[in-house]
C-alpha cells in the first residue's frame, strides 16, 4: 500500500471518529453506573386493579 497524503488524511480522520466514540461511549457508561437504580415495586402491586377498571 502507498503511504499518500490522502491516506494519512484519511487514517488521522478515521482515529480521530474512533476516539470520539469511544469517549462518548465511556462517558454514557459511567452516567448509567452512577445513575441511582430504581427500587424493586412488589409484584401484587402491579397485579391490583386500577380505579379504571
Amino acid at each position: 500500500m502507498f503511504i499518500t497524503p490522502q491516506t494519512i488524511q484519511a487514517e488521522t480522520a478515521y482515529k480521530q471518529e474512533r476516539t470520539k466514540r469511544e469517549f462518548r461511549a465511556t462517558t454514557r457508561r459511567e452516567h448509567a453506573e452512577r445513575a441511582p437504580q430504581p427500587e424493586p415495586r412488589h409484584a401484587r402491586r402491579t397485579l391490583r386493579p386500577t380505579t379504571a377498571a
